[in-house]
């Protein structure tokens, strides 16, 4: 009789025991359950943005770019478009057209060319006469020759003056096209600059709306990297 209570007392000690490292053991479980769970509130305060803290940080970015602005904007970007579009180095170019000069040399012969020549023949005939020549073939040859040194002379005076009346005809024809061209010079560093104001404006507004988007796009790439790390340890705590 006595061994059978001692082996009952020995099968109720065993239960027991089994009954306690069980509690002791769902206990840890427990515990253990409740402090991943903790882990992962801590990671999900301090990892990913929230929607509603991303999207106050892209409401703030663009807040800033709004204040912020640009000197440049979008009508200037068209108006920079349309004026190198509309940009021909031709314009700026003289027309130098054709020399015009219609004078001949005849233009400039003495007009009293024929008095002169008349002058000339009568002043050597009375030479003549006066040296007892008359009017033999020493005489006439004497005066051709003297009327004929005498024209050439006239023509040579009037063949230089016109030379030099041609030449200053040109000279003013050249400063003419020199300083039309001067002024299309002007014109043309004038329009140059203007177009480099133009390109300036258009180039802040891109840069601009280039940083503008780089910000945001940031600001969704940390959020996609913070997210996908928050998912990643997330998964190894169970």
């Amino acid at each position: 009789m006595i061994p059978l209570i001692a082996a009952g007392i020995a099968a109720a000690g065993t239960i027991a025991g089994s009954a306690i490292q069980s509690h002791y053991a769902n206990e840890a479980a427990e515990a253990e359950l409740n402090a991943k769970k903790e882990a992962a509130q801590q990671m999900l305060q301090n990892g990913a943005l929230t929607q509603t803290e991303y999207n106050h940080l892209i409401s703030g970015i663009e807040s800033y770019y709004n204040r912020r602005g640009s000197l440049g904007s979008a009508q200037d970007v068209n108006a920079y478009k349309q004026a190198i579009a509309s940009y021909n180095p031709e314009d700026y170019a003289a027309d130098v057209g054709d020399f015009s000069y219609d004078k001949t040399k005849e233009d400039f012969i003495n007009p009293y060319y024929s008095r002169i020549i008349g002058d000339t023949a009568n002043s050597l005939q009375h030479s003549a006469a006066g040296a007892g020549l008359g009017r033999g073939t020493g005489a006439a040859l004497n005066i051709a020759k003297g009327v004929s040194e005498k024209s050439d002379e006239l023509y040579r005076t009037a063949m230089q003056d016109y030379t030099q009346d041609r030449q200053f005809a040109y000279q003013q024809y050249q400063d003419r096209i020199a300083n039309n061209q001067a002024r299309l010079n002007a014109l043309n560093s004038a329009t140059q600059y203007k177009l480099g104001l133009q390109g300036n404006l258009a180039s802040d507004y891109y840069n601009t709306m280039d940083a503008r988007q780089s910000d945001i796009m940031k600001a969704q790439q940390d959020r996609l990297n913070s997210k996908a790390a928050y998912d990643t340890a997330l998964a190894g705590l169970y």
